[in-house]
Parts: structure tokens; sequence; C-alpha cells
């Protein structure tokens, strides 16, 4: 009996470590997509065309917006981090400059639309992040001590 029980235990340890070890399988990693800037500018401009209703010409500039966008960021992040923070107001006075473009394309209606659904994304990533002084983003309370 003693044998039978330590046979069933080798054999499912090796298949744990034969399965652990399965090159085949398909790994899930949090690491994205790199897309070109101009895939991400498109992919931008299109969903702000699904979620606005933004005509072609309206469509083409906010493509062409988007895409300057999107090009100065990467630039920026090439850079590395001390000159990163140094730039900081220049960064913050082109996105003021690229909303104030955005908001000349768009109708008043859209504009409205826009603004609710950028509330809605912070809104969001602030529920992601979980309250400040959390640890991990762990939204879930610590547990009672007895004393």
């Amino acid at each position: 009996m003693k044998k039978l029980i330590l046979s069933i235990a080798i054999v499912v340890i090796g298949f744990t470590a034969v399965h652990a070890q399965d090159s085949t399988r398909v790994r899930k990693t949090n690491k994205t997509v790199k897309f070109s800037a101009e895939q991400r500018a498109e992919m931008a401009s299109e969903a702000m065309q699904q979620k606005l209703a933004l005509t072609d010409d309206q469509k083409q500039k906010v493509y062409q917006l988007e895409l300057d966008r999107v090009k100065k960021n990467d630039e920026w992040r090439k850079q590395d981090e001390n000159t990163m923070k140094g730039k900081m107001d220049e960064r913050k006075a082109f996105l003021k400059e690229s909303k104030e473009k955005m908001d000349a394309i768009l109708t008043a209606e859209q504009r409205k639309t826009l603004a609710a659904s950028r509330d809605e994304m912070r809104k969001k990533m602030k529920d992601r992040k979980g309250p400040k002084g959390s640890r991990n983003g762990d939204k879930t309370p610590s547990p009672a001590t007895n004393n």
C-alpha cells in the first residue's frame, strides 16, 4: 500500500514538473503590443469617431493632431528621466495647446461628450489605483489583529 501511494505521488509530481516546463503552451504576459505612432493615432481617431460621430474632415484633423501628440510623447519617452523632469512644463504646455486645437476641431456637443468620456476614464483610473496610502493598490482591508 505504501509503495502504491509513493508511486502515485511520484507520478503526480512528475506530471506537474513536465507541465510546468511545457514550452508549447501560450504564456500570458503583461507586455503590451508595440504599435507604431501612425497605428496609435489611427486607433485614437477611430475611437473618437465612434464616440463623437466625427465628420471625415474632423477625423482627418483629429488623426493629424493625435499623430503629432503621439510622436512628441515618443520623443519625450526616449529622453532620460532627468531631462524629462526638467521639461514637465514644456509637456504641460504642449498638452494644453493640443487640447485647445482639439476643441477648435470639435462641435460644442462633441466637446461635451469628449469631456464626459475623459472624466469617466479618470474615474476608472482612480478606482483602479485604489485609495492613497494603500499598499500595492490593495483594496481589501487589512486583517484585524488581536492583542
